[in-house]
């Protein structure tokens, strides 16, 4: 069965419970996502579902149903979502997993029992141990393991990777999109709510004042995810040494750093310590050092890139991020090469993502699931040049959050190829069209260069080497060279079809290429 998204598989669970058209609004409200987002998935799933022999009936100002000729087939499918999909689909969609989890990391080294957790939580020992099925296949890649023993239950493992482990449950359940009240706070109104919930408020709040004096003391800012990452573990170390819980942390083999970063993350560590009046083992400066330097940067506009860039960035920062753009422009046949803002951009995000490879920490990327659907074909290459140029890291190195931020950079690179062409226009009809033309399609693209404006008679002359693209408004012989097809008055469809020449249908073969190979 070809994969489908988490939320795709909720969205067809949604609609086989139902038996009456359901408005996209009432869908958009269950999965806490657009109505776009809802029409964008719908389509994607409309072909996977013929497979099926299954339809999505659309009828206006209803909504959309799910119908089969066949029943069978729509109770055959209501069962395969149930079972299918990975370990960690099975485990965040369960609230009572989450739970158990969660116990079992914050409380580890000690034990329970699955008696204690039955009646803890008011089910059958047989769907515990169901539970713990689920919960070991999803700390095993983590580095983890479940021990199940006649003395009890209990996570086996690092203490990097307990933390991994409760942030991803606590990453999990947060909300980023969540609406309400505006909270005076770096943090957006889910992340609050979540780690208020688990930590306390007081905690929060002081996490929040520690982080602003490290910003201020860096000269930078932490981007979102990751200012939302060191949060999350930085209170996850606090509360895991008050409780005494902290396992002991193997000896760093970190040789050289950079004192002004190391010198910050030590007084962070003397205001813990002092919050929590509780001494810190001293390897615990490591692990703030490691999440400062493996955090991205916010970039505004009055920022100098390069010279951000050139902080943040190291000979194998700066060979990796030319070979990824050398990589993806060979993929897509474009000289990408001269574009600074590509590399810029992609340099001031590679330091980082080497270091949080070399310290296993993971980020997670709350704009993924609209990142693999608005941009299907630059997030597959990307993926594609991301495993060739990190293969010595091992098979998938890199996760697909980290892609994810990487397809942004690309798919801007890609935009930024359709700015400035130089054009050639062929059109037959008056003047007086052909500068409405010419006038509309600058509005368009102000940053074209309009070779000429020529009769399809001259056209053979007027090509040369030096034009890129040729527009017209009438039928051409055939030329080596794109040619797109063009109304008198270049409407909005006119501009949709001239992108799609230029970049999408580009992009559309590279892609197949790469699947091909």
């Amino acid at each position: 069965m070809q994969m489908i998204t988490s939320r795709q598989n909720r969205l067809l669970k949604f609609l086989l419970s139902r038996k009456e058209y359901v408005t996209l609004l009432k869908i958009a409200e269950y999965l806490s996502v657009s109505e776009k987002t809802v029409q964008r998935d719908l389509r994607l799933l409309e072909q996977w579902l013929s497979e099926w022999k299954i339809s999505v009936d659309k009828r206006a100002g209803a909504g959309v149903l799910l119908s089969a000729d066949n029943i069978t087939d729509l109770l055959y499918l209501d069962q395969l979502l149930g079972t299918e999909g990975d370990e960690a689909d099975g485990m965040m969609n369960n609230s009572r997993r989450v739970k158990i989890a969660s116990q079992l990391l914050s409380e580890t080294p000690h034990e329970t029992s699955i008696s204690k957790l039955s009646e803890r939580y008011f089910i059958s020992s047989a769907s515990i141990v169901n539970d713990l099925k689920v919960i070991e296949s999803w700390i095993t890649p983590l580095g983890l393991s479940l021990i199940r023993s006649q003395s009890g239950t209990h996570i086996e493992g690092s203490e990097s990777g307990v933390r991994q482990a409760m942030a991803s449950l606590i990453n999990g359940v947060i909300n980023h999109n969540e609406p309400g009240s505006v909270i005076y706070s770096r943090l957006d109104q889910g992340s609050y709510k979540a780690l208020v919930h688990y930590f306390g408020e007081e905690d929060v709040l002081f996490v929040q004042t520690l982080l602003q004096e490290m910003e201020n003391d860096l000269c930078w800012s932490l981007g979102e995810p990751y200012y939302v990452n060191i949060f999350t573990h930085i209170l996850i170390m606090m509360y895991r040494i008050t409780r005494g819980n902290a396992l002991p942390r193997k000896e760093e083999s970190i040789t050289t750093c950079d004192e002004n970063i190391f010198s910050i993350a030590s007084r962070m560590i003397q205001h813990i310590e002092k919050r929590i009046a509780h001494p810190l083992p001293e390897d615990e400066v490591w692990f703030i050092y490691q999440y400062i330097i493996s955090s991205g940067v916010v970039i505004e506009e009055h920022n100098d890139v390069s010279v951000i860039g050139h902080m943040l960035s190291s000979d194998e920062a700066r060979l990796i991020t030319q070979r990824l753009i050398a990589t993806f422009a060979e993929m897509v046949d474009s000289d990408l090469s001269q574009d600074t803002a590509l590399y810029d951009g992609l340099l001031i995000h590679i330091k980082p993502l080497i270091n949080r490879l070399n310290y296993q920490i993971r980020i997670r990327n709350p704009l993924l699931e609209d990142i693999k659907g608005e941009l299907q074909d630059v997030w597959r290459l990307t993926q594609c040049a991301v495993n060739r140029v990190f293969s010595g890291w091992g098979e998938r190195a890199v996760s697909e959050d980290e892609v994810g931020y990487l397809t942004v950079h690309f798919q801007a690179a890609m935009e930024r190829q359709i700015a400035r062409k130089r054009v050639l226009l062929v059109c037959s009809t008056g003047i007086g069209t052909s500068h409405l033309l010419k006038s509309r399609i600058l509005r368009a693209f102000p940053d074209w260069t309009i070779v000429g404006v020529v009769s399809v008679s001259s056209l053979p002359s007027i090509l040369t080497d030096d034009i890129e693209l040729v527009v017209s408004t009438i039928n051409l012989p055939v030329v080596a060279m794109p040619v797109v097809y063009v109304t008198a008055f270049f409407n909005d469809v006119d501009i949709k079809r001239v992108t799609e020449t230029v970049i999408t249908e580009k992009l559309h073969r590279a892609t197949s290429l790469v699947v091909e190979n």
